[in-house]
């Protein structure tokens, strides 16, 4: 006689939801699927860190959020020439790029 035994077994990993899911800055494509105003409301809502929205007149990206902190340290100018030359060629108008950014500013002092 044969019995068809059942076995289920469940396995989750459990870990802390990362607040925020965006830590520097997002570049918006043209056509991508949520748009400036609702990802800055989401923003506004999860995370308490300002964020500075920088609108583009291109054909590719429309939108940069980026830290305001960030904006201390690099021109809104450099960041969207950074951002143009960089981060345009490897993104469709339909895609959303999250970016970690760092900064390195050298300071000197002649006396």
């Amino acid at each position: 006689m044969t019995t068809n035994d059942r076995r289920v077994r469940i396995s989750v990993h459990v870990g802390e939801y990362a607040i925020p899911p965006l830590k520097d800055m997002l570049v918006l494509g043209r056509n991508s699927p949520i748009g400036c105003i609702a990802m800055r409301r989401a923003i506004e809502l999860l995370v308490k860190t300002p964020f500075e929205h920088i609108e583009l007149d291109d054909e590719v990206i429309s939108d940069i959020l980026v830290r305001q902190s960030i904006l201390r340290r690099l021109s809104r100018e450099e960041l969207i020439d950074f951002v143009v030359a960089r981060m345009k060629p490897m993104m469709g108008p339909d895609e959303v790029l999250h970016a970690l950014v760092e900064v390195n500013v050298f300071l000197s002092s002649d006396h």
